[in-house]
């Protein structure tokens, strides 16, 4: 379990220092007030030199599996490249699921696709790469990213097409990139399955993003706490970025027998794992870093939004963001999941966090590209 000084003293390159910067404190109060939605803003001009956004790419498992709609993740990954400027997107995050079955040597049939693993992690990859060089990308692993077709085990073929090093932003290997550490997964490897990610946002502020492996072990839980706390990191505003977390209610995934939880699939049947709830109580709750939390996997409504005080009496936003089953779902009639972005602006203000839905696939198709119902587009007050 290297640190990145460590990582990089293997690879005998330098060690960047760490960042310095203020902490800022979320409200409550503010929080939990009825959400209002983003101002109107261009798909093409953006938000100019207004604040600085993060672009989230939800579940892609849908556009893998069929190859007539794999272009459309080339798609939502080409309009971030193009578009890093306007919108100031200092980060691009995938929440998981990039394949619908990590392992299988023919098209999954009866529902599950028309492609191979090997086709689907291409797919996946080629998408992804568009991104490199330009900005930095940070990644979690989903359910369908283990096993043969759905977390039957942990083995997973993303680390043979994501690597540690592939985008030199994150990390070049000799001392470069916004990567500072990672746990080992299951099979004792550093991977981008657990890692910890910090920058220095354009308006000052210190960011750190830790990801965490689906339904994160028990061991993986204690790493995250303790290098939370480690003073490098002290001011820094944390996100946290993993699979599942959060359902369509509104509520932490906290149900131990429901489908769909963690506690649910074969890789954690044995208990070592841990639901949306686990995390809050072990791991965010009593860190004083973590202000926002993102995960995807969860259907239904496909969005879900709520805010709680941690011990320290900040609040904590809480987001589901989906769109696997949009645009006809996971039907062969389907494109995917309509080409759905989620676009995260923190305003100049340094106060409020503005929340937009986006799809370049329906731009492309002349319909109306953004997404202004409730859950998806709205205003947090930091």
């Amino acid at each position: 379990m290297p640190t990145r000084r460590q990582f990089n003293k293997q690879l005998g390159g330098a060690v960047i220092g760490s960042l310095v910067g203020t902490n800022i404190a979320l409200s409550a109060e503010n929080a939990k007030s009825p959400l209002q939605k983003a101002s109107a803003v261009s798909s093409s001009t953006g938000i100019g030199d207004k604040g600085w956004t993060i672009a989230v790419i939800p579940d892609t498992q849908n556009y893998a599996k069929y190859l007539k709609n794999q272009p459309n993740f080339d798609l939502m990954t080409d309009w971030i490249a193009k578009h890093i400027e306007p919108w100031n997107i200092q980060a691009v995050l995938h929440e998981g699921d990039f394949v619908e079955q990590n392992d299988i040597a023919t098209g999954g049939g009866r529902g599950f696709g028309d492609q191979n693993a090997e086709s689907q992690w291409k797919s996946a990859q080629k998408s992804m790469a568009t991104l490199y060089g330009k900005v930095p990308t940070i990644l979690t692993t989903g359910n369908h990213d283990y096993g043969f077709r759905n977390a039957e085990n942990r083995r997973t073929q993303f680390n043979n097409y994501f690597g540690l090093t592939d985008n030199s932003l994150v990390c070049d290997g000799r001392g470069k990139g916004i990567w500072r550490e990672g746990f080992t997964n299951s099979f004792g490897a550093t991977t981008l399955e657990n890692a910890i990610y910090t920058f220095q946002a354009p308006d000052g502020r210190n960011i750190l993003i830790i990801s965490l492996e689906w339904g994160p072990r028990d061991e993986v839980v204690q790493w995250a706490k303790q290098a939370l706390k480690k003073p490098e990191y002290k001011d820094h505003l944390g996100i946290l970025l993993t699979h599942n977390f959060m359902n369509d209610n509104d509520k932490r995934d906290g149900s131990l027998g429901k489908p769909g939880s963690p506690h649910s699939y074969p890789t954690g049947k044995n208990g070592n794992t841990n639901d949306g709830q686990e995390l809050w109580d072990k791991l965010v709750k009593d860190s004083g870093l973590i202000k926002l939390v993102l995960n995807g996997h969860v259907m239904g409504k496909h969005v879900g939004y709520r805010a709680d005080n941690n011990s320290t009496g900040s609040a904590v936003h809480q987001m589901l963001f989906n769109a696997q089953g949009l645009g006809g779902g996971s039907k062969e009639k389907g494109n995917g999941g309509d080409g759905w972005i989620r676009l995260l602006t923190f305003e100049p203000d340094k106060k409020t966090l503005s929340v937009r839905t986006f799809s370049p696939l329906r731009e492309k198709q002349g319909k109306s590209a953004w997404n202004t119902a409730a859950g998806h587009d709205f205003v947090i007050n930091l």
